[in-house]
């Protein structure tokens, strides 16, 4: 059976509309009677069945292609087909009722009013010709799935114009286009396009309600409008791929940078977080699911095994003070000290500050083989003074507690493992000996006779200056060398030009430290350089400073301490009048330990 006259389909309408249309034509009447006469099962038509489709095309006359191509057909499992594109139900504005007020009234006046198949998808909030917000009916009476607009908004006239009159105008957001030019076939953003329509659509609106409204929010209280606000925001970043989300995700974390405790991915993302685990109408939420997980996994220190987003770390990225403390025995205030002063973390560091485990664990590891500098001259087997040099030339590195500039920052030891390289370095040099040779002394004494500081003298046997250096077998350490005084003497012009650290340092009033760091990290700014010096064994370099290298630092840059002893004054008085006169240090002592101020910038007659 073809019913006649024969009614052409609106290719802007969807099957139920035209089946309303048709039923109004034909019979006079409602929607439910003409599909009891066209033999359409009612549930099969409101879901938009194939079966149904079918029978509405052989009946209308129209090919089935067409009214399929204007729905989203049912496949099982809450799944549909729209357009090639396939999507959940709650990609649909179902059971809603949603219409343009000023389409209805378009359509009166022309003809009978049209459902346009674009209005039963949920991203859809916006009329692309009026541009203002849909309207959204509840479902309330069973027949109301059929969305029958003349039932349902019995609205016309001047009552239809007022309805019109009280919305806001607004554009339709970008993602609503987005979808709908997809939906015609056409490509956007590279990111979106690689997602299914539900995954691109769906994650852009929950990113857009962790920016706008928060970690908080409860979903299910947002409006149309907020949806449709988060839809405009989310997609600001997701067009613009694994980067502009992880833009988003970062200003959200980093909101959290100093909060107390330890806060979770949970408690960080909230309902974006929540609803990508666990929201069942993303089954499979897509890429934006790995770029969190990505995110969290590099910013919260997580136990291996741990499940992020439904899969498992395979292994601990990163610690925290009290989990690095935990899993190294350490007492975490101690190891806080110390990753403090060996910028892994800051100063001011909250307790969830997230810490690379190599990195951790190679400072923890420190820590537990650290030998008190006060244990280091019967440790080494040397004097005092010699390890005070081994410092200041950088042959070991201290450990510190405390960070540069801020009281009590103090050595307390140094890495046993760095004390054993070094004497292991300066024992290959030497060729073992039982008992002392004639014309040998030890470093001390050599030093002693060349009126040099010891630690040239080792700097003479690690650099391969000199040819008879001897080790006792019965001592240990630098205590065991022996070399010829005489030796030392001919070659220590070689490896002291220039001044030392010492030397360059202790005039300007800075301490070794200090001036270390400005020759490692402010080069560019002080132009404080080193010079190298290689013997025969070019793995060693000593490095000495340029005395006029360091003359024009001194005339370009000064201290409290230089501007206290210059003008005869306290350095707490300097520091006032410096802090009175508004003077900014160039570099800061928070970043080196102490105020380094340029001459230029200062009055002359400020300390008068």
């Amino acid at each position: 059976m073809k019913l006649a006259p024969h009614i052409l389909f609106d290719p802007a309408e969807s099957p139920l509309s035209f089946a309303a249309r048709l039923a109004k034509i034909h019979i006079g009447e409602r929607l439910v009677p003409f599909l009891r006469d066209i033999d359409i099962d009612l549930g099969d038509m409101a879901a938009n069945a194939e079966k149904a489709l079918a029978q509405l095309a052989e009946v209308s006359g129209v090919a089935i292609e067409d009214l399929r191509f204007n729905v989203a057909v049912p496949l099982g499992e809450r799944t549909y087909d729209l357009r090639g594109e396939l999507v959940s139900a709650e990609f649909l504005a179902s059971p809603h009722t949603v219409y343009c007020p000023a389409c209805l009234a378009q359509d009166d006046r022309i003809g009978l009013r049209r459902g346009r198949w674009e209005w039963a998808l949920s991203v859809v909030r916006t009329c692309p010709q009026h541009e203002i917000p849909l309207v959204r009916q509840a479902y309330a009476n069973w027949d109301d799935k059929f969305h029958e607009l003349d039932h349902r908004v019995p609205e016309c006239g001047a009552k239809l114009a007022a309805l019109v009159s009280k919305v806001p105008h607004r554009p339709v957001s970008p993602l609503q286009d987005y979808v709908m030019r997809r939906l015609d076939g056409n490509t956007g953003p590279k990111w979106l396009d690689a997602q299914t329509l539900d995954q691109a659509a769906r994650g852009t609106e929950l990113l857009g309600v962790l920016v706008a409204f928060g970690p908080a929010q409860n979903l299910p209280q947002l409006s149309p409008d907020d949806w449709d606000h988060a839809g405009r925001i989310g997609f600001n970043f997701t067009s613009r791929g694994e980067e502009g989300i992880r833009e988003a995700l970062e200003v959200q974390f980093s909101s959290f940078d100093t909060a107390t405790g330890t806060p979770g991915a949970r408690k960080i993302f909230g309902c974006f977080y929540n609803a990508l685990a666990g929201s069942k109408s993303l089954k499979e939420p897509g890429d934006i699911a790995r770029i969190l997980r990505d995110v969290i996994t590099e910013r919260i220190a997580l136990p291996a095994g741990h499940k992020v987003l439904g899969k498992k770390l395979a292994e601990r990225r990163l610690h925290t003070v009290a989990s690095l403390a935990n899993e190294q025995g350490l007492n975490s205030v101690t190891l806080r000290s110390v990753l403090v002063a060996a910028d892994v973390i800051p100063e001011n560091a909250p307790s969830h500050f997230p810490i690379p485990v190599d990195e951790g664990r190679e400072v923890a590891g420190r820590v537990k083989r650290t030998v008190h500098v006060i244990s280091l001259p019967d440790f080494m087997n040397c004097a005092r003074p010699l390890v005070d040099q081994l410092f200041s030339d950088r042959l070991l590195t201290p450990i510190y507690t405390g960070s540069p500039g801020i009281r009590g920052r103090t050595i307390k030891s140094v890495d046993e493992k760095e004390i054993a390289m070094l004497v292991g370095k300066l024992h290959t040099k030497a060729i073992l000996t039982e008992a002392p040779l004639a014309g040998l002394v030890p470093i001390s004494k050599a030093a002693e006779k060349a009126k040099v500081p010891a630690i040239i003298v080792l700097h003479l046997i690690l650099g391969g200056f000199l040819d008879r250096v001897f080790r006792l077998a019965s001592q240990e350490g630098v205590g065991a060398l022996l070399v010829d005084s005489d030796e030392v003497k001919c070659q220590k012009d070689r490896v002291t030009m220039g001044l030392s650290s010492v030397e360059a340092f202790s005039p300007l009033k800075i301490a070794k430290e200090v001036g270390w760091r400005l020759v490692d990290q402010y080069q560019a700014i002080t132009g404080l350089t080193v010079i190298e010096i290689f013997g025969p064994d070019r793995s060693h370099a000593i490095r000495r400073f340029d005395p006029d290298n360091v003359a024009r630092f001194s005339a370009t840059f000064t201290t409290p301490a230089r501007l206290a002893e210059q003008h005869e004054l306290q350095i707490g008085e300097v520091v006032r009048r410096l802090k009175r006169s508004g003077a900014q240090p160039v570099i800061s002592k928070a970043e080196i330990g102490m105020d380094l101020y340029r001459v230029n910038a200062l009055k002359p007659d400020f300390f008068l």
